[in-house]
This record gives structure tokens, C-alpha cells and sequence, in this order.
């Protein structure tokens, strides 16, 4: 969801007294105006597959990255899109996670649609499919939620991947400065998302994807005074992704970057919202050389 920035300056002073390693990404073009609030996206079967934001259709959008243009639109019959905030693949499913929570931070229960692949592969154009519906709740999560202010708590999510028969969720947590890194079984229809890791992050993470050998995770995000960055996660063993290699690069330009998807293993797309005047829009990036400098 929107994060406004109320100081530009408190941005600018970060951005030019921090010297963290840095990365340009390469603006590729606006995105079309049926994905202004684009919140996930997947590389698959050569389309880049996007979703809108909360109180957008239940629809992912197939986007061809060279002619920038949607030449697929998928309906779930059965979906809804409270607050639709990432999409993970496997081989065979396709997840989209409904689980953002900023709004008072009072959800109960959080959903995720699965949907076969195979029922999208071998049509064209806009089809409407119905998805197998997964819902849980975290397992430090209140048995009653907590209903605070907006952007207050830390059962917040927008960021998810799948591995195997696992979903790996990142939280956003707008009183912590960490991200909680929970584990699901992909299948099971009513469950409980259990704790396996944490990692301070110092901002919101955002969007998070897999590269197609499992070797290499990027989460994305921003901090609180409006920084955007990527955390490159590798040389993890097993599903232990944040016990690996970890690296933060910062991304120039400003922007509100929501979504992240790999291309191939060295290229990803960056995904934003409009913001602060800026149409939203689609960038791509070389990651390969901030992999081999590595940083424990």
C-alpha cells in the first residue's frame, strides 16, 4: 500500500549522506494504465504476470515487456482483491497472496489463490479460471487482532515466495525495523504460518521473488524517510534464506517500488507505483556483479 514521504528534504539528506553501495536501475517504460497500482509480479511463460493493489479487480495481467503492452488478462471467478500484495510461481501454481494488513492492522485470517498453471498455458486472450483457496493466520499473531492506526502494525506482509511444496512469506513491519520470514505449506487449506526466521531490515520490505535455480532470493524495499532498496539473498542452504549471504544495495531515484521479478538468473524488473508525481513504471537491472561482491 502507499507510504507517502512528508519530508523530500529528510530523503534527499539521506540518500546523498549515506554511502552504501548503490545501484542505477535502467527505466524501461511507464506502465500501462490497467496496472497503475502494480503491487506483484512473476516472469513466466514470457509475459511478465502483474496484479493491481488492494480494491483492484481479481485479475493478474499478462504484460509483454517488449511491446509494452497487456495481452493477457486472467479473472479468478472465485477471488477477491481486499489487499492483493504479491505473486509467487512454482512449477506448476501460480500464488497470489491477498495478506496486506495496514489499513488498522485488523485482519483475522489471510488468503492466498492457487492457481494452475496448466489452466492458463494452453488458452489465449482474457479467461476467467477458478482458484484453490488457502487461508491462514501467524503464529504470534493475537488470537483477537489488535486494531490500531493505520501503517501500525507488523502483521503486515507484501512479500512471498514459493519453493517445492512451501510458500515463504516476508513481513512489512511498520513498528519493527525487521522482516519475519514465516513458512506454509502450499496445499493445506486452513493453517497457521509458522516462524523461521528474522532479519533487520530497517525499512518495509515490499516484494520478494526466486530465481529459477533456487540459488538466489531478492527482497525489495524502502525505508521509512523514502530510501529504496534490495537485500540479495545466496548461498543459503535449503529453505534457511536468510542465514546465508545477505547484501543491501540501495536503488537510485525516486520512486515507490512494490514488486520485484527475475527475468533470468542475472536480470530482474522492478515494479512501481505512481508516486510523487511520478508515473508508475517498470525498470530492470543487472544483479550479477552485487552477487559476487559478497557480504556476510
Amino acid at each position: 500500500m502507499r507510504f507517502y514521504i512528508l519530508i523530500i528534504v529528510c530523503f534527499l539528506f539521506s540518500i546523498n549522506s549515506n554511502s552504501q553501495e548503490k545501484a542505477d536501475p535502467i527505466y524501461k517504460f511507464d506502465q500501462p494504465n490497467i496496472l497503475t497500482e502494480n503491487s506483484g509480479a512473476i516472469f513466466w511463460n514470457n509475459l511478465l504476470w502483474q496484479h493491481n493493489d488492494g480494491g483492484g479487480d481479481a485479475a493478474i495481467y499478462g504484460l509483454d515487456t517488449t511491446t509494452n503492452m497487456v495481452i493477457r488478462r486472467v479473472t479468478i471467478k472465485n477471488g477477491f482483491n481486499i489487499d492483493w500484495e504479491d505473486i509467487a510461481q512454482d512449477v506448476k501454481f501460480i500464488y497470489i497472496g491477498d495478506f496486506g494488513n495496514n489499513l488498522n492492522g485488523g485482519r483475522p485470517k489471510f488468503t492466498i489463490y492457487k492457481i494452475a498453471k496448466s489452466d492458463i498455458e494452453n488458452t489465449s486472450g482474457n479467461i476467467s479460471v477458478t482458484a484453490e483457496i488457502l487461508y491462514f493466520t501467524y503464529e504470534d499473531q493475537p488470537a483477537v487482532p489488535v486494531i490500531g492506526a493505520s501503517n501500525s502494525t507488523n502483521f503486515d506482509c507484501e512479500a512471498m515466495i514459493a519453493v517445492d511444496e512451501r510458500l515463504f512469506l516476508f513481513t512489512k513491519q511498520w513498528k519493527g525495523s525487521k522482516t519475519i520470514l514465516y513458512e506454509l505449506n502450499n496445499s493445506t487449506k486452513i493453517q497457521v504460518a509458522k516462524i523461521k526466521d528474522s532479519l533487520v531490515v530497517d525499512g518495509l520490505i515490499t516484494g520478494a521473488d526466486i530465481s529459477l535455480s533456487k540459488k538466489r532470493v531478492i527482497l525489495t524495499g524502502y525505508s521509512k524517510t523514502g530510501i529504496r532498496f534490495m537485500y540479495l539473498l545466496h548461498d543459503f542452504k535449503g529453505f534457511d534464506f536468510l542465514k546465508g549471504q545477505k547484501q543491501k544495495v540501495l536503488l537510485s531515484g525516486l520512486t515507490q517500488t512494490e514488486s520485484v521479478a527475475f527475468i533470468n538468473e542475472d536480470y530482474i524488473c522492478l515494479g512501481s507505483e505512481a508516486f510523487m508525481g511520478n508515473k508508475p513504471r517498470l525498470e530492470i537491472l543487472n544483479i550479477n556483479k552485487y552477487f559476487i561482491n559478497k557480504v556476510k
